[in-house]
């Protein structure tokens, strides 16, 4: 059996992380992003900051894909809500960060928009009626 890896500073960075959304601190957020992920990490963000205070933090699911891990974060106070996925990668320096944020919340999975997927999906249930 292969051994899990330790993730613990992951777990770390992702409650600092989070934690700072929740609190409206960008700057510290922000420390954890990578340059490719910061527009989209800043819209996120600011739809977190809309939601008001105080904001509870949940962290849903946190998956291995290749070398990466995705973190898939609910934000919520009272009915307001947003779900985010962050794609998190080891530096060279050994730091964890952020290489993608995708807001998901107005999305039943977070394929929704994706163009061939949908058209395969649709195809798909065309000439099978199981799929």
């Amino acid at each position: 059996m292969k051994k899990l890896d330790d993730i613990t500073d992951l777990r770390e960075a992702i409650a600092t992380h989070a934690g700072a959304l929740a609190a409206g601190d960008s700057a510290t957020a922000e420390r954890f992003v990578l340059a490719q992920g910061i527009e989209a990490h800043r819209q996120a963000a600011a739809e977190i900051g809309r939601i008001g205070k105080p904001v509870n933090v949940e962290t849903m699911a946190l998956a291995k894909v290749g070398f990466q891990y995705i973190s898939k974060i609910r934000f919520t106070n009272g009915g307001a809500m947003r779900r985010v996925l962050y794609r998190w990668r080891k530096e060279a320096d050994g730091k964890w960060a952020i290489a993608s944020v995708e807001d998901t919340t107005s999305k039943r999975s977070s394929w929704s928009d994706v163009p061939n997927l949908a058209a395969a999906i649709e195809q798909a249930r065309a000439g099978n009626g199981n799929a």
